[in-house]
């Protein structure tokens, strides 16, 4: 296929949009790789974007469709080859992107989101299901309102392909309508002919489990069709044909083995039925092998991050004896050791459960043979419910309200909590505390954060108060254990995610769970206001923060010495709004960081605090640096506005030595000028009149830079204090006054 259209291209009005909306997407990308994302250059592309995907889209949306190399708008694409038009349709071609549209400006977070998307690279979007996934309504990257701006189609090649690779595609048809309604006696001989065909075939048969799978609305509907196609093969396929059948069951047993552990689990719930359907799942599962259970058993704990229930299901009934089971499930566990999973810290925790729970599930304790077929069939009878037409459709969606996935949550949330609150034997309950603290962490990843404060506040409250002494063993020592897994888990990071989306709604159940869990919260709130740049989500931090009072600030201390200068920022922030008064006792550290950023923070603390101690740690910081570290907190003055910067600045003037800090001097007289009240006009007629004998230059320096602070100001009082001195001053003071009065003159 040639990589450029044909056709006549396009009129150069639309061409000279869709070059203009190409190049404003390449600045953005070329700003988001080389810039924070916070950083106004960053801002400045993503608003020149929005104002151009604002023009293009004014009439009517713009419609995109991709080729490796150019970028066509209705079939043509424009008459001049463009880079950035080049470049955007190989990025997207690249993420088998065929079509994108366009309806208006959005948001500058929607463009950053999606242009870091396709700036990521291939195999790593693959891996997450590709860019048309992420970028969908299941895929957590686009909101609706982002999907509703910007429309991505992505062309599955792989399924193009298999399409015309299995068969005749009536005949193909005929095989999945007949396996799908479980009626697979009016399969003709064509159809039988071409799954014998497939089975045999272990490429063909992987291709055909795929489609399957995409045809079934649930996982049930997927084993029960699965259930019918093991008894075909059982059955028909291979009769007198040496070899034809093992190589049919064979393949099978390698498709089995690649189901998730819930649709496995439910297919071998047929291991039961003395039924043809049951002999053909037996047959298929005897013959999958020791290393394919290993391999299903090792991806499933990685798929779901440990083991599952429906995992330890499926693994009984794979492999029911239990010795074996445990070598299977040793073997499993070496591997994962050695991959990238195992080296994970938090690996031989996870490994432990999920070691417990698959050498010692068992059903049979509590599940006959006989209710396990029963409960087999009535998971396949539920599903026809919602075909039943005695029912009124309000009274089915009533129905399936009280079993859609947040009513079983609340359900499953409601038995935990009841559980914590009435176990008394203290081994018991942790087992407990354990299945809630992974519980919890589920509940905040999805959002669900009332039912995570249920829980946060009453392990809290079971352990008491933090400092207090607990006696090893009991409920309350698990309790604090419990607590502080929770603190340094995944589940502060999952609910502060939250905040950007769902704001105060979020923040009221947030702010309960940090106050429940304590100071030891502070690290991981000061790392997201660190990394986080949207203000909600800083304010709603900060606010949670200053709640901890004195015990916060010792917790935020031990962020001075963190190696990141963004922590030593934040700490220098969170310890000046603690307390004016003893937040200063860092300060010297603070202003003798290698960062300046750093510094600024900590000088603007001084400027808040107004304490005249404040100061004299800063002159005593001045006395002993090297004139680079002095010329840096200079630099760092002159950025403060705060009208309360006066009160430093005109310390500083009156404290520090005009000979050994003259570069600070200048600096305060300069911030005094920027600043511009009236109480910055005193101290500046000050330094306008003062002077050094024994330094004229440096005294016409000050002087000048007095005058000119003075102009900045704008305040009549402060024009009337140059006309004064330009009129009644010495020699030097006039000269440096009459220039200042001279601009003023020539401006009025």
């Amino acid at each position: 296929m040639p990589d450029a259209p044909t056709q006549e291209p396009l009129d150069p009005e639309a061409g000279a949009r869709l070059i203009a909306f190409a190049r404003a997407c390449a600045a953005s990308v070329r700003a988001l790789s080389l810039y924070p994302a916070a950083h106004r250059s960053v801002d400045a592309a993503l608003g020149r974007l929005m104002e151009c995907a604002r023009l293009v889209t004014a009439e009517k949306a713009l419609r995109l469709t991709v080729l490796p190399a150019t970028l066509m708008i209705d079939g043509r694409a424009p008459a001049t080859t463009d880079p950035a038009v080049a470049g955007l349709a190989a990025a997207l071609h690249r993420h088998r992107v065929g079509g994108m549209t366009v309806r208006g400006a959005g948001e500058a977070t929607m463009w950053q989101r999606l242009l870091g998307l396709i700036g990521r690279p291939v195999d790593e979007i693959r891996e997450a299901g590709g860019l048309g996934h992420l970028w969908s309504d299941s895929g957590g990257m686009a909101t609706a309102e982002y999907l509703q701006c910007v429309e991505l189609r992505e062309v599955d090649y792989e399924r193009l392909l298999s399409r015309q690779s299995l068969g005749d595609a009536l005949t193909l048809e005929e095989i999945f309508g007949c396996l799908e309604p479980a009626d697979p006696e009016a399969m003709g001989p064509a159809a039988q002919a071409l799954l014998a065909e497939i089975v045999c075939d272990a490429d063909k048969l992987a291709l055909f489990g795929v489609r399957l799978a995409e045809r079934c609305a649930d996982r049930i509907s997927h084993a029960e069709a699965l259930s019918h196609l093991f008894r075909q093969a059982t059955e028909r396929v291979g009769k007198g044909q040496a070899g034809a059948e093992a190589n049919a069951v064979g393949n099978l047993a390698t498709l089995m083995a690649s189901l998730d552990a819930p649709t496995l689990a439910q297919l071998l719930r047929h291991r039961h039925d003395d039924t043809a359907i049951g002999r053909g799942v037996n047959t298929i599962a005897e013959r999958v092998e020791p290393e394919q259970i290993v391999s299903f058993v090792s991806k499933s704990i990685v798929s779901d991050q440990g083991a599952s229930q429906r995992l330890a299901e499926a693994l009984q009934a794979l492999v029911p004896d239990i010795d074996e089971r445990r070598k299977l499930v040793s073997l499993a566990g070496n591997n994962l050791a050695v991959s990238p999973f195992g080296q994970d810290d938090e690996f031989p925790k996870l490994w432990a459960r999920a070691e417990s729970l698959l050498t010692s599930y068992s059903d049979q304790e509590y599940v006959s043979a006989e209710y396990a077929h029963e409960l087999a069939s009535v998971r396949t009878q539920a599903i026809q419910v919602e075909h039943a037409s005695d029912d009124p459709p309000e009274r089915i969606a009533s129905w399936l309200s009280t079993v859609d996935d947040p009513a079983l949550r609340s359900l499953d949330s409601q038995l935990l909590l009841d559980l914590l609150t009435l176990e008394t034997d203290a081994h018991r309950w942790r087992e407990v505390a354990d299945t809630v603290c992974a519980h919890v962490d589920a509940l905040a990843l999805v959002g669900d954060l009332d039912w995570a404060r249920r829980f946060v506040e009453t392990l809290a409250a079971t352990r008491g108060h933090r400092l207090a002494s607990r006696p090893p063993n009991s409920i309350a020592h698990f309790a604090a254990e419990a607590c502080d897994r929770l603190t340094t888990g995944s589940m502060l990071g999952h609910a502060l995610a939250r905040l950007g989306d769902d704001g105060d709604k979020a923040a009221a159940h947030i702010a309960p769970i940090c106050d429940a869990l304590g100071p030891a919260t502070v690290t991981p709130l000061a790392a997201a206001l660190t990394a986080n740049p949207d203000a909600r989500v800083r304010r709603t931090v900060q606010e949670i923060l200053l709640g901890f009072g004195a015990d916060g600030r010792a917790a935020v201390r031990q962020l001075l010495n963190a190696p990141e200068w963004e922590a030593r920022q934040t700490a220098a922030f969170l310890l000046r709004e603690f307390s004016a008064g003893d937040g200063l006792d860092d300060l010297k550290q603070l202003l003798n960081d290698s960062e300046p950023r750093v510094q600024r923070e900590a000088i603007r603390a001084m400027i808040l605090a107004g304490d005249g101690r404040a100061y004299e740690v800063l002159v005593s910081v001045l006395n002993e640096a090297d004139a680079g570290h002095r010329a840096t907190l200079a630099e760092q003055l002159t950025a403060q506005r705060d009208p309360r910067a006066v009160s430093l600045c005109r310390y500083l003037l009156t404290h520090l030595s005009h000979r050994t800090h003259p570069t600070v001097q200048i600096a305060a007289i300069q911030t005094l000028g920027a600043v511009g009240t009236e109480g910055a006009v005193e101290p500046l007629r000050g330094a306008l009149y003062d002077g050094v004998r024994w330094s004229p230059l440096r005294t016409r320096t000050v002087r000048q830079a007095a005058a000119q602070a003075l102009r900045r100001t704008r305040l009549r009082s402060a024009a009337q204090v140059l006309r004064e001195a330009a009129d009644h001053g010495s020699w030097g003071v006039r000269a440096a006054a009459r220039a200042e009065v001279a601009h003023l003159e020539s401006r009025a």
